[in-house]
């Protein structure tokens, strides 16, 4: 009973959704919060402002964001970034990742998953832990509120 018959679609593996949730979080974080991070870093040279980031520091965020321009609206990069960045200003990002912890441990928990997607779940898993962990810390506060400014 288990062997695909033809003209039937097999089984989907379970996690996919899960995986790409949690990797999608990840990547909304790096790109809202660390790279307009990294960018000042890099444009100042400061690079003792990562661990404390402010308005004498660094100055404006939106100076360090990508260069507005006549094909601005069409540039889906934009669209990317500044969905990202608005994510982590208004904490949308500790939401996600929260959610992201959630479904991961319960996936992980439950059977039928193989040993490379457990693992890939796992990592996902931490990654999105990690991200909640920081959002939340004093230094996650700070950093919203110097790309509030």
């Amino acid at each position: 009973m288990d062997e695909p018959v033809a003209g039937t679609v097999p089984p989907r593996r379970p996690g996919r959704g899960t995986l790409l949730f949690q990797y999608a979080t990840v990547a909304v974080f790096l790109l809202g919060a660390v790279h307009p991070l990294l960018a000042a870093a890099i444009g100042t040279g400061d690079w003792a402002g990562l661990a404390d980031p402010s308005l004498e520091r660094y100055g404006d965020p939106k100076d360090w964001a990508l260069p507005p321009g006549p094909e601005t609206p069409w540039n889906p990069f934009l669209w990317i970034f500044a969905f990202s960045r608005v994510t982590v200003m208004v904490s949308g990002i500790t939401v996600l990742g929260l959610a992201g912890v959630v479904v991961g441990v319960a996936r992980l928990a439950g059977r039928g998953v193989g040993r490379g997607r457990w693992l890939a779940l796992l990592v996902g898993t931490l990654l999105c832990a990690a991200v909640t962990v920081v959002t939340l810390t004093p230094y996650g506060a700070q950093l919203r509120t110097w790309l509030l400014d």
